[in-house]
């Protein structure tokens, strides 16, 4: 921006010397004598702009998307006054994806809805919110794999999405990109390995059983993603964004009002209240300083979320492992004509064309909280609901972008991360 300041300064700014009433006189650049009164009453005065504020050091910066074409584009609108940001307004919907109305009349378990569903990011978490949902109106538990199966998804994409958030915060630092680059491509791979043809989107179990030869290809890719973390140092991460400290800071009642929760609440101090169907339950936070709410802040917990999600990891594998052990057991000892009532019993997978009514699910993700509702008739869904944790950030962003420098609203906006395709639905 400020190249093009330099660059079309008549363009965006207006002329003092064409607008004072002696050309020859030489005036300061940003007297107020050389705003005509009546260009002052046009402007837009807003909350944050001093009235004395002089037309040459007040402008509105649209950031637009530069194809309406893209699948996903958000518009960004900002009133700068010098270098400082004194309003902010993010814009969605130039392209409307219609995926909740393009759900009604498929079947809760058919692939068309988990393809319908899968361009939502983070990938897999509206999915799974669907699922939960009809598992609640069936009051049906799924047996201990699939919650297994889906504990180890979702720490997976924590991973992925932390990653990419963390390398859109520190893009200017050339040093650190490759390695957030490859963990989150590690985790991304990880997790297509074991979601092949949209098995764990299923409600009630999976889709189809895992083989065991992805298994053990999974857990070489988890080895990929431990090695690919191990090369992110954290103080490196947090000393490239010093500069950022209190800076977009939004506060834990700002918070509580919009209904925000996630990493920005954390940052901020808060913690959740409400109950998950799904999802890691996050814990209290450890953050150093006095600028709760700012960049930096949820810069850290982002790593702090990133790290316990890849201690789990092997949690998730030598759960899996000792639950496959398990079964062989069972087959082997009712193969010899045993009982095998003591290590597993039937699990009953309800019919879904025998689902009727309206349920609702709680699915904590890596940026928040989505909630889902569905209204099923017969097994096809009637009417489908999805809210994003990203809703309600729209009106957290612009609170939080006052103030902020104009070089630093990128990196501002880049860690709530945001993603426009959970907005353009």
């Amino acid at each position: 921006m400020r190249e093009l300041l330099e660059e079309l300064p008549h363009a965006l700014l207006p002329d003092p010397a064409r607008e004072s009433e002696d050309p020859g006189v030489a005036r300061e650049l940003h007297d107020d004598d050389l705003v005509r009164p009546s260009a002052e009453e046009d402007l837009p005065v807003d909350a944050h702009r001093s009235k004395r504020s002089p037309l040459a050091r007040h402008i509105d910066v649209v950031v637009d998307p530069f194809d309406p074409r893209l699948p996903t584009p958000l518009g960004l609108t900002l009133a700068v006054e010098g270098q400082r940001v004194r309003s902010a307004q993010l814009t969605a919907g130039f392209v409307h994806q219609g995926i909740e109305r393009r759900a009604v009349g498929l079947a809760v378990d058919d692939v068309a809805l988990a393809v319908l569903l899968s361009p939502v990011a983070p990938g897999l978490v509206a999915q799974l919110a669907v699922a939960r949902a009809m598992e609640r109106l069936a009051r049906h538990t799924p047996d201990g794999a699939t919650t297994a199966w889906r504990g180890l998804a979702m720490d997976l994409v924590g991973v992925a999405e932390h990653c990419r958030v963390l390398l859109d915060v520190v893009r200017r630092s050339p040093r650190l990109a490759p390695a957030l680059a490859q963990a989150a491509s590690a985790a991304g791979v990880a997790l297509e390995g074991i979601d092949v043809g949209h098995r764990l989107g299923h409600p009630f179990r999976l889709r189809t059983p895992v083989p065991d030869d992805e298994r053990l290809t999974l857990r070489r890719r988890t080895d990929d993603v431990a090695r690919a973390l191990k090369d992110i140092d954290d103080d490196r991460v947090l000393s490239a964004i010093g500069h950022l400290r209190g800076a977009g800071v939004l506060d834990v009642d700002r918070c509580r009002e919009l209904g925000i929760d996630g990493p920005a609440l954390l940052a901020a101090g808060g913690l959740p209240t409400v109950a998950v169907d799904l999802g890691q339950r996050h814990g209290s936070f450890h953050l150093e300083g006095q600028d709760l709410g700012c960049t930096v802040s949820r810069v850290e917990v982002r790593l702090q979320l990133l790290r316990g999600a890849a201690q789990r990891l092997p949690q998730h594998l030598e759960r899996l492992a000792a639950l496959a052990s398990d079964d062989a057991s069972a087959d082997a000892n009712a193969e010899a004509g045993g009982d095998d009532s003591n290590h597993r019993s039937p699990h009953v997978i309800p019919n879904p064309t025998f689902l009727s009514g309206t349920a609702d699910a709680l699915v904590s993700g890596p940026g928040g909280t989505t909630a889902c509702l569905v209204d099923v008739r017969g097994g096809r869904i009637r009417r489908l609901r999805i809210r994003p944790p990203e809703l309600p950030l729209l009106l957290g962003v612009s609170r939080a972008l006052l103030g902020v420098r104009l070089d630093d609203v990128s990196e501002v906006i880049a860690s709530f991360g945001m993603h426009a395709s959970a907005l353009d639905r």
